[in-house]
């Protein structure tokens, strides 16, 4: 229990104060439309300044969790996305969002072709100084980010593939019709993590949000080990089950 509490004296105090308010709403205290105490009751209940609610609110409306109209406060919105993502040999992303009735969408913030880290080259089967495309992809569902995805493909399996990345839908989907490549599923693990600054600002979520980190090595369809990623997924808006 002390270093529980040590641990939270060490969190900025408008995050606790948001992480407060949000536990209350995900277990029912304020409904979906109601609205939230005002400024001035939050300052008198937490004993804290008006500029540091604020940061709280601020922090909650631009997680979606709270809305704000002006001269009336804050009221509770209802949850952007409930999904439940399906893990399978040979699933996609795209496929999977399609099924649960959103739109899928991607944004590849970086591609470079470089030298991976040691771990990845051993995992890709590459000889050592080989390079590899490594990919920084953001994926959306109904345009609300879900996962932060860092991807490394083999170069010599996928020559020339940065050229087909300008109209980026579905990197699955673009394998196959450039190179002929079907991927499944050799093995994922699984941990639960804290966002770092980074992603706090691209999956727009709080600090304190719980990602779901997801490693996975994929095969194509001669058994050789072509595509590793690590993906973190919003723990607020997703759930990840697993069939194989």
């Amino acid at each position: 229990m002390k270093l529980y509490e040590e641990g939270r004296k060490q969190i900025a105090r408008h995050v606790l104060i948001a992480d407060t308010l949000q536990s209350e709403i995900d277990e029912g205290l304020y409904r979906v439309g109601q609205r939230l105490p005002s400024e001035a009751e939050i300052c008198s209940r937490f004993k804290e300044n008006r500029y540091t609610v604020r940061q709280a609110l601020d922090l909650l409306v631009n997680t979606g969790v709270v809305r704000s109209h002006q001269g009336k406060g804050h009221y509770v919105c209802e949850k952007p996305l409930d999904i439940e993502y399906t893990i399978t040999p040979g699933m996609r992303f795209s496929d999977v969002i399609s099924r649960l009735g959103c739109k899928p969408g991607a944004q590849v913030l970086s591609q470079r072709v470089c030298a991976p880290p040691p771990p990845i080259a051993h995992h890709l089967a590459l000889v050592e100084g080989e390079h590899a495309y490594r990919l920084e992809i953001l994926r959306f569902a109904d345009d609300i980010p879900l996962s932060w995805n860092i991807t490394w493909l083999p170069e010599r399996y996928f020559p020339q593939l940065l050229r087909h990345t300008e109209t980026f839908v579905s990197l699955y989907g673009l394998l196959y019709e450039h190179y002929g490549t079907r991927l499944q599923r050799l093995w994922s693990t699984f941990q639960a993590i804290y966002p770092n600054a980074r992603e706090t600002l691209y999956l727009r979520v709080s600090p304190n949000t719980n990602l779901l980190h997801i490693e996975s090595l994929m095969r194509d369809q001669h058994g050789r080990p072509v595509e590793y990623t690590s993906a973190k997924y919003r723990g607020d808006l997703c759930k990840v089950s697993i069939h194989f």
